[in-house]
């Protein structure tokens, strides 16, 4: 193995307690409860996927992810009654995504790996996003490979190939590492390896509400510390 891709979201960042906790800074927010809080984080989250599929099947033109957190934060306040929120409030919103706390063996974890190893973002986080979020929580990534690259979303397997040529490798010498059972079975499906992070805590009290695939990866960890020793027991 020659380079190792990482999802970002849930994968090396906690994005539901990092939120929530930027919304206990706006006096909007100061109020509610942290059971307010939370549903309007899920909430937020849970139209993600449906708006990027929109992209991929071309009923949307493409757009950043900070231009769908935009659109889809509108749709969440209004839901929800929060909507007489101002303009300026929103904005902090979608750019608290660019802040998002690391989980605590994330940084070590990318530092080990890069004396070995390439390694590299593979995210459907903007470049700008991702250039911002990686310095605050110190994530030394090689590269970063965006869906902005490709002007499509993960699982669409144009961006697995289009990173992984980018990086003039063959697809049998690459991994990506993910939280996410979908996104591994997408970069499965073009022969990359595949490596399975448990994150218990990311979506909180609502892991119902996001349905995986039930599909087994090369490699299903609990944590990534020692991960350069673990990868070994990937078969070729």
């Amino acid at each position: 193995m020659k380079a190792l891709f990482f999802d970002i979201f849930g994968t090396l960042v906690d994005w539901r307690s990092s939120i929530m906790e930027g919304l206990k800074e706006l006096e909007f927010f100061k109020k509610k409860n942290p059971e307010q809080l939370e549903k309007l984080v899920i909430n937020w989250r849970k139209e993600y996927q449906p708006i990027i599929n929109k992209v991929n099947n071309n009923t949307l033109p493409w757009q950043t992810l900070d231009e769908l957190h935009t659109r889809t934060l509108k749709k969440v306040l209004k839901k929800m009654g929060f909507d007489k929120m101002k303009e300026t409030e929103k904005k902090y919103l979608v750019l608290l995504w660019h802040q998002i706390r690391p989980w605590k063996d994330s940084c070590a974890a990318i530092n080990q790996l890069n004396k070995n190893y390439i390694t590299a973002s593979l995210s459907n986080g903007n470049v700008l996003l991702q250039k911002n979020l990686l310095k605050y929580a110190k994530l030394n990534f090689d590269f970063i490979f965006s869906a902005e690259h490709f002007k499509k979303y993960k699982p669409n397997k144009l961006v697995y190939m289009g990173a992984i040529d980018m990086l003039n490798l063959k697809v049998s010498q690459c991994a990506l590492v993910a939280s996410h059972k979908n996104d591994l079975y997408a970069a499965s499906k073009i022969g990359m390896k595949t490596i399975y992070i448990h994150r218990e805590k990311e979506y909180g009290n609502y892991k119902s509400s996001f349905k995986e695939k039930n599909f087994q990866a090369d490699l299903e960890l609990s944590s990534l510390k020692n991960i350069t020793n673990s990868i070994k027991k990937i078969k070729f």
